[in-house]
């Protein structure tokens, strides 16, 4: 589906991100083992995850309903979150094995594609990404701090017009810009490369210069690109995350699995490097960057990106604690 361009002047009020009712990347599935307790914030609101002894992941809001203890420094006892304080039991559904009554409010959760996935909100309004195939492998590399606000991370992946001037890639035909349903946008373009460093020549030996590019906003804080070079494919997911020290990027890389020892490790390598490569030179053009919407406006992409995000549902303030 082809979505029209809406008008669009200011003042819009775009949310924040932390109340963003969407899927958030908390981190990678190998930094929870079973029985481990993790904090985890979400701007204002602060949560608490633990794996059960049955591998399950759970999410909880961080403070004990009783008598306000921080979870965070309980213990896991069988698939049950233990209080610190007066050791009442919760189990994922935030149930109360002390009164037999809902104490915590919970969370949704998902393991995909390496990584855990949190929706903040008590009822999920859309599925979590799908990106890559089955026989995809993912690695996820640490998170690192953007010195900006997220909506010019996110219409940064759209400027189209920065692929020429920053990545030196030239568009081969008009981007397609679809809209599946209220909380997916997502841009469609091949380009080719017009730079000379070592990351260009990689690239355009592998694509035969023809780089086909799938883009999409899931929500607002995650974004996922799929490359198709012909020769191979891959796929990056970055999940942005606001905390009280700024906001920060944490990204997974995919490619396919390959049955010969050694080459799917060769390919994620490869795929890390290429995307790795290419954000770095977004990162100087982001630092310190105050952006004006109504400049952004007048690009027909970064105007539907305008649309979507300030129509994306937030979390009630009674939600927050």
């Amino acid at each position: 589906m082809v979505v029209r361009i809406a008008s669009w002047a200011e003042p819009v009020r775009h949310p924040e991100l932390g109340r963003l009712r969407a899927w958030h990347l908390v981190g990678p599935s190998t930094a929870l083992r079973s029985g481990q307790v993790m904090r985890w914030s979400l701007g204002a609101r602060e949560l608490v995850l633990f794996r059960g002894q049955s591998g399950a992941v759970h999410a909880l809001s961080a403070h004990c309903a009783h008598m306000g203890a921080h979870l965070g420094g309980g213990t896991v006892v069988g698939d049950h979150l233990r209080c610190p304080l007066h050791h009442w039991r919760f189990d994922g559904s935030g149930a109360c094995a002390h009164s037999g009554k809902p104490g915590q409010r919970a969370f949704p959760v998902v393991e995909r594609h390496g990584a855990i996935l949190v929706f903040n909100g008590p009822v999920v309004l859309f599925p979590p990404p799908t990106v890559g195939g089955e026989d995809w492998r993912w690695g996820l590399s640490p998170a690192f701090r953007v010195r900006c606000d997220w909506l010019p991370v996110v219409a940064n992946a759209f400027d189209l017009e920065h692929l020429r001037t920053v990545h030196h890639r030239a568009l081969r035909d008009a981007p397609l810009v679809e809209r599946d349903d209220p909380f997916t946008l997502r841009v469609r373009y091949t380009s080719r490369v017009t730079g000379t460093g070592g990351s260009d020549r990689a690239m355009k030996l592998l694509s035969s210069d023809h780089i086909r590019v799938t883009l999409t906003l899931h929500g607002g804080t995650l974004l996922s690109v799929e490359s198709d070079l012909g020769r191979t494919r891959s796929a990056l997911m970055a999940g942005l995350q606001q905390t009280s020290e700024g906001l920060f990027v944490q990204l997974a890389f995919a490619t396919r699995r390959s049955r010969i020892p050694g080459v799917e490790v060769l390919r994620l390598a490869v795929a890390r490097w290429l995307f790795t490569s290419f954000l770095q030179r977004d990162l100087s053009v982001l630092d310190g960057m105050r952006f004006n919407r109504a400049g952004a406006a007048e690009d027909p992409v970064l105007r539907q990106v305008l649309d979507f995000t300030a129509s994306l549902p937030e979390a009630a303030d009674d939600e927050r604690a």
